[in-house]
């Protein structure tokens, strides 16, 4: 199969997950119609091998095969650069929600990339096809990628059936991505050991939560895995060491990275000589 070639979409059929074991579960438990219905859209874009038809018709062999296949290629191409990845996209998801909690969504949305053009209420996102996507009430998530390049990826998630309007996923291209490289990752910054003996464990998993976001605290407490109270008192332990800010949108109270939050994270703090 050419390297090129796009098959069919993995990345809505596996969810938005925290995990590559929760993303194959979400695969097999994925309805035939839904997999039929990927299957047919790849297969007007691109001819696929022969095998693509077991995973159309939802054969358990083949779906346990193709789990057992993206675990392999997890290992073999994500894991070993995943911190340093993580730290890049914290940072990422940290810049997006600042603006959007410090200017809006207008502003999010006219300084995502620099080849896409915000036209209200048509956000304009080059591509080698025409297409038009409305998102019927639907919101639309923004992920940062590290994969995603030289352009913006919009993909449509039918997570709650094809009869209902489907929810908009943009792909991003993360920036200031280094080039690739055959070194494998070990600063300690990056791999999280640093930074839990610098804060604690509870501290720094609250960081990370926050990082993954504009958060209230009751979901910050449920992404960090700690109590509301828990979640409160070291939100406000990093806010006052300024690596996180807190800010009142409406009714709701978000928390969100700071750019030294980010640094830290990311192990960009500048070093002293």
């Amino acid at each position: 199969m050419s390297p090129r070639t796009i098959v069919f979409d993995l990345f809505t059929l596996c969810g938005l997950t925290g995990s590559v074991d929760d993303a194959v579960e979400n695969l097999r438990g994925r309805p035939t119609e839904r997999l039929a219905a990927e299957v047919a859209h790849a297969g007007v874009v691109n001819a696929l091998p022969s095998w693509i038809r077991h995973i159309a018709e939802a054969d358990r062999e083949w779906m346990d095969q193709l789990g057992v296949a993206i675990h392999g290629a997890h290992q073999a191409t994500v894991a070993p650069y995943w911190p340093q990845i993580r730290a890049r996209l914290s940072t990422e998801r940290g810049r997006h929600g600042r603006a959007l909690a410090d200017f809006g969504a207008a502003h999010l949305l006219a300084n995502l990339h620099p080849a896409v053009r915000w036209r209200p209420p048509v956000l304009e996102i080059p591509s080698s096809w025409d297409r038009e996507f409305r998102l019927g009430g639907r919101g639309m998530v923004v992920i940062p990628s590290v994969f995603c390049r030289p352009l913006p990826t919009p993909m449509l998630d039918y997570n709650e059936g094809e009869d209902e309007s489907p929810e908009l996923w943009l792909f991003v291209p993360a920036a200031d991505v280094p080039a690739a490289s055959s070194e494998l990752p070990t600063d300690q910054v990056a791999d999280g050991r640093a930074l839990a003996t610098l804060l604690g464990r509870t501290r720094a998993t609250v960081l990370r939560a926050v990082a993954a976001g504009p958060v209230t605290t009751g979901g910050l407490a449920s992404r960090a895995g700690v109590s509301i109270s828990v979640a409160s008192q070291q939100a406000g332990v990093l806010r006052d060491a300024g690596l996180i800010a807190t800010r009142r949108t409406g009714k709701a109270v978000l928390h969100t990275t700071t750019t030294t939050g980010d640094a830290l994270l990311s192990g960009d703090l500048p070093r002293q000589t």
